[in-house]
């Protein structure tokens, strides 16, 4: 029996936001690729990490055609319990990680989004009201998504090691795809050899 108590299990973890995983659960429009970011998560396999996909809170929140939105319009009480909601059940992943001695090394979101970001969301006050043509670009900014909030403020109640956070820039349509996955690399191989 006990030659089945160890298996080929690396025991590390990263968490992935939902639309990294599945892009039909992007807002329409800001699709970078047709189904998954290949390209990630090859990295990932290449360093051996468990993938667990986090749910999308905008999708389950408002559908899969809701309109473009930015931080400030998904910035209120019952987005951010809806938010609270999940991140709850991501931090329960994460303790159970833990007392089984496995590692959390890190949570991969998309940068830009005004739920995942995690250096860069949106928010413009001229968004709300009648669907305008505006542009996202002009509303990205530093600062975390809603979500992303919420997550780290789950994490850090329970008294759990926040991992590092990372976004890729997947909703900047000016950022280079082989920069982003350049740069991701380092961090992964940063975050692999701890």
């Amino acid at each position: 029996m006990s030659d089945r108590m160890e298996d080929a299990r690396s025991k590390k973890i990263i968490f992935v936001s939902s639309c990294l995983l599945n892009t039909n659960n992007k807002v329409k429009g800001l699709a970078r690729y047709p189904g998954m970011c290949r390209e990630v998560f090859d990295m990932l396999h290449k360093y051996d990490l468990g993938i667990m996909q986090m749910q999308c809170p905008e999708t389950l929140y408002l559908g899969i055609q809701r309109w473009w939105a930015t931080k400030n319009l998904y910035d209120n009480i019952g987005f951010r319990k809806h938010c609270r909601e999940l991140a709850k059940q991501i931090a329960d992943y994460m303790e159970s990680y833990v007392q089984v001695g496995y590692k959390t090394v890190a949570v991969l979101s998309c940068d830009g989004s005004p739920t995942c970001g995690v250096t860069l969301t949106s928010w413009d006050e001229n968004w709300g009201g009648c669907p305008a043509e505006l542009s996202y670009n002009d509303a990205l900014l530093e600062g975390e998504g809603v979500y992303i909030e919420e997550l780290k403020q789950e994490i850090q109640e329970r008294g759990l090691t926040v991992p590092p956070f990372y976004g890729l820039a997947l909703d900047d349509e000016t950022a280079d795809m082989d920069n982003i996955l350049s740069d991701f690399e380092d961090f992964i191989r940063r975050i692999c050899e701890k």
